[in-house]
């Protein structure tokens, strides 16, 4: 197939150049919508000639549905958007990009999605949705998820469709933290993601960095440990990753961790766990949460970040989660590779 495209791309570059631009167009709407012309311009980068004139003959094709609260795709619009991902993926050289990243992290399964999340909510929205549909096309009704918190496992819980028959047996926080922004905690997205995947769920009201007296003191409570057994239990974990020394200043760690964590020249930070450049742990916060040292054991473990500071972090992690399902954006991943020398 890619070797066909890239032959119809030689013999008429600007026909194959259309075709991207207008499924770029159709596929902005769909990540954005309901949503203006406006905001599909900025998010395209092109002017408002040219996407005015492609919205008339998508909308014209009956693939865009244009009203006063904005434009959204048709269903049919929908089903042709699917139907030409793996195709547009291999003319825009996204499936090459996606196989020698799996090289270099290790991974069982790599997705990028277009751009920079890192300025664009489109990336951001895109990362959610092929997020989500991993997700998908791992979880079974029988088993357990666990989430972290953050801005990427929120785009994630957002990307999942209402009114979805059971699709998973519980949810899970990942941790247990108390933080600044509530829609944003592990425990908030797990209740959100249990309604939509309609799935029982657990929630884990601690904060960060107990002492170990106290730590020990709230596992007894039963409701806690009824939760750290049924986070023993997991099968899917959700994780988000984050640049360790800007998490450790957003965790508010003691002054002296941080310096200690430069001074080891951490690197990466994922639900409470701080890793080096070669995903060696160097320090971990008192809370409870997911053991990172026992997740080999879960059936699936799907990766979200995006955007060229989370390279370095990305990598790190990589090295400490055999064979697990990352889905980042083209930002990343170019510099993944540069680090890797891939």
């Amino acid at each position: 197939m890619e070797q066909i495209l890239q032959l119809v791309k030689k013999i008429a570059p600007d026909l194959t150049e259309e075709m991207v631009k207008r499924y770029r167009v159709l596929k902005t709407v769909r990540l954005l919508q309901p949503c203006g012309r406006r905001l599909v311009v900025l998010s395209l980068g092109m002017t408002e000639r040219t996407v005015r004139s492609e919205i008339e003959r998508l909308s014209a094709q009956n693939l865009i549905h244009v009203s006063k609260i904005g434009m959204s795709l048709t269903d049919e619009g929908t089903e042709v958007l699917m139907g030409l991902e793996k195709m547009f993926s291999a003319l825009t050289g996204l499936s090459i990009l996606e196989e020698r990243l799996e090289e270099a992290l290790g991974a069982q399964r790599v997705y990028v999605a277009q751009g920079d999340s890192a300025d664009s909510e489109r990336a951001q929205k895109e990362m959610g949705q092929l997020a989500a549909r991993v997700l998908f096309e791992n979880t079974e009704s029988d088993l357990r998820i666990a989430i972290a918190g953050g801005s990427a496992m929120a785009e994630l819980v957002e990307a999942i469709p209402e009114g979805l028959e059971q699709k998973a047996k519980m949810v899970l926080p990942a941790r247990g933290s108390i933080g600044r922004r509530l829609e944003l905690q592990a425990d908030t997205l797990a209740a959100r993601l249990a309604e939509k995947l309609q799935a029982d769920y657990r929630l884990l009201h601690l904060p960060d960095n107990l002492s170990p007296h106290v730590l020990e003191e709230m596992k007894k409570d039963p409701d806690i440990a009824d939760t750290i057994q049924e986070m023993e239990q997991a099968d899917i974990l959700l994780l988000g990753v984050g640049n360790a020394l800007e998490m450790a200043e957003k965790r508010h760690l003691d002054e002296k961790i941080r310096k200690e964590l430069e001074r080891e020249k951490a690197v990466a930070e994922a639900c409470g766990y701080y890793f080096d450049a070669q995903g060696r742990v160097i320090y971990e916060t008192r809370s409870i949460g997911i053991d990172f040292n026992e997740i080999d054991q879960m059936d699936c473990i799907i990766v979200v970040a995006g955007g060229k500071k989370k390279a370095e972090s990305l990598l790190a992690v990589s090295r400490s989660i055999p064979n697990g399902i990352f889905v980042t954006d083209e930002e990343a991943a170019t510099e993944i590779l540069r680090l890797a020398g891939k």
